[in-house]
């Protein structure tokens, strides 16, 4: 009976949400142009633990203030906890990166294929998607969503060296 309720109990926290423990689409938690504060808010449920970090100056090109990245420890992501690096330009959250382990890369980017096309623009670094501004990374193996904001720097990477395969 226990688990009858245990069931019951994690069917109504994902009802209303595009999790899917299979599921390579951006999380309902990533909502881009988010202040630190809110991003960490919505996060607070979501990260086994949680850091701040700021960088001084800032690495992010768009920044002109801040650069700040939350770190989040356990962030669940295609059916397994995951570190997930939100980073913020100006107190707003621009891009997230998650990190992902060796033995997933052929399952995600088999399921990214699914998901937004096999014409993913695609070069010895990444493979990209720009019309849903998310892309896999080879090296350290990673899957990037971000915001309009940033597309234009992350997009003119996916194109550099595009290979046909």
């Amino acid at each position: 009976m226990t688990s009858f309720f245990a069931a019951i109990t994690i069917t109504a926290l994902l009802a209303g949400t595009n999790v899917s423990f299979h599921d390579v689409a951006k999380p309902d938690s990533i909502t881009f142009g988010s202040s630190v504060v809110d991003i960490q808010t919505a996060l607070a449920a979501h990260c086994s633990k949680m850091e701040l970090r700021s960088f001084t100056p800032p690495r992010i090109p768009i920044a002109k203030e801040s650069h700040q990245q939350i770190d989040c420890q356990g962030f669940n992501y295609m059916g397994e906890p995951r570190l997930a690096e939100f980073v913020f330009a100006d107190n707003r959250l621009q891009l997230v990166w998650i990190l992902v382990d060796e033995d997933d890369q052929d399952r995600i980017i088999a399921a990214m294929a699914e998901e937004y096309g096999r014409e993913g623009l695609k070069n010895e670094i990444v493979i990209g998607y720009p019309e849903h501004r998310t892309a896999w990374r080879y090296n350290p193996r990673e899957v990037l969503f971000y915001s309009e904001d940033v597309a234009p720097i992350f997009e003119a990477r996916f194109r550099a060296e595009q290979t046909d395969d």
